[in-house]
């Protein structure tokens, strides 16, 4: 029993050690909109300065009708093989089903402004080749406020053409953690035969 509860002890401390030693973020934001409520939120724990993994989850729940329901769903492994490039290998699940992705992704970052473009292969019932860019700029005012200006947008391409893409556009104000303004959401499927569109306002809060 005492060889039990010592073993027990030395694993919950390791755990302890491993999990308080690493870095570990969570940024939940909401978009209240004209056509739809929209979810997302990115987790990403540093194992160590060269290893991360991530999870990326949104779901876009369209006022009184499920057919134009989004939801996308990404677990990500990423290794740096320099200071600004990294190598990403992710799994997940999204309209219209699973996928798993390999990529290559660049990061610049100052102050004020951070910058990543990633490219590589999908595979979801075919391959694609898909390209996404976030961008945020940060300027600073008085009184502890941030300008807060971040895109992200993302295309897949097939053999048949433009297969998926979206734009996310926010603009508002960051005080400390918290950061509220306007937002626009643009969805495409199908070589842009199907369009969504959302606006509204959003808060976003990094823990």
């Amino acid at each position: 029993m005492k060889r039990k509860i010592s073993l027990f002890t030395l694993f919950y401390l390791s755990v302890s050690t491993l999990v308080i030693g690493q870095e570990l973020s969570f940024a939940p934001d909401v978009v209240f909109g004209n056509r739809s409520l929209t979810y997302k939120h990115l987790i990403k724990y540093s194992v160590n300065p060269k290893l991360s993994v991530d999870n990326l989850t949104l779901f876009d729940a369209e006022y009184g009708n499920d057919l134009n329901n989004l939801y996308f769903i990404r677990n990500t492994i990423s290794y740096a093989l320099t200071k600004n490039i990294r190598a990403n290998t992710a799994i997940g699940i999204k309209n219209p089903g699973a996928f798993g992705t390999m990529s290559l992704s660049f990061t610049t970052q100052s102050h004020q402004f951070n910058f990543t473009y990633s490219a590589g292969s999908t595979y979801q019932d075919g391959f694609s080749f898909e390209q996404s860019i976030v961008a945020s700029y940060l300027p600073s005012f008085g009184n502890n406020h941030q300008g807060y200006i971040n895109l992200l947008a993302t295309g897949n391409i097939n053999a048949n053409g433009y297969a998926r893409g979206l734009q996310q556009l926010k603009i508002g104000v960051r005080k400390k953690q918290l950061i509220t303004g306007l937002a626009i959401n643009l969805d495409q499927f199908n070589n842009a035969r199907k369009t969504l569109t959302n606006t509204g306002i959003f808060l976003k809060y990094n823990f």
